[in-house]
């Protein structure tokens, strides 16, 4: 199973206020601890993927994208699927992982996925996908997921 998260729940339910931004090290620490709540009691036992959704937010700083994304992934999850990005959002998280030498995979709009981060830990993440048959390569060869 896939853990769903939605950042901008998350970030509401988080900081008091109408809040749309993950910037700061301490809200990164207390956004992150709340999704590791929700992981820890789950139901489904010991989640490995997660998929949070970045739809809502407004901008990631890169001490947001290493306390939250880098962590998650260092601690806590082996797969991290991540949906409704900006380019901005993207030009925080992809140097934190990579400093790390950390992957991501990114969900596009028609289903395919596309990896940011270290290439090395890319394709481990793939090849895990393929291997738990969470995901399956297309002919043309994108890489679908096949559960949600």
């Amino acid at each position: 199973m896939i853990q769903y998260i939605d950042m901008h729940a998350v970030l509401q339910e988080s900081i008091s206020g109408v809040y749309a931004d993950l910037v700061t090290r301490p809200t990164g620490r207390v956004v992150r601890e709340r999704i590791e709540r929700a992981i820890a009691g789950s139901s489904v036992g010991e989640i490995t993927v997660a998929r949070i959704d970045f739809t809502g937010v407004g901008c990631i700083d890169y001490s947001c994208a290493d306390e939250i994304v880098a962590k998650l992934l260092r601690e806590r999850l082996r797969v991290l699927l991540l949906s409704g990005l900006t380019d901005g959002h993207r030009e925080a998280i992809e140097p934190v992982l990579a400093g790390h030498g950390l992957a991501v995979l990114l969900e596009r709009p028609d289903g395919t996925l596309e990896s940011l981060g270290a290439r090395d830990s890319a394709e481990a993440l793939f090849e895990d996908l393929i291997a738990r048959r969470l995901a399956t390569r297309t002919p043309g060869g994108d890489l679908h997921l096949t559960a949600a």
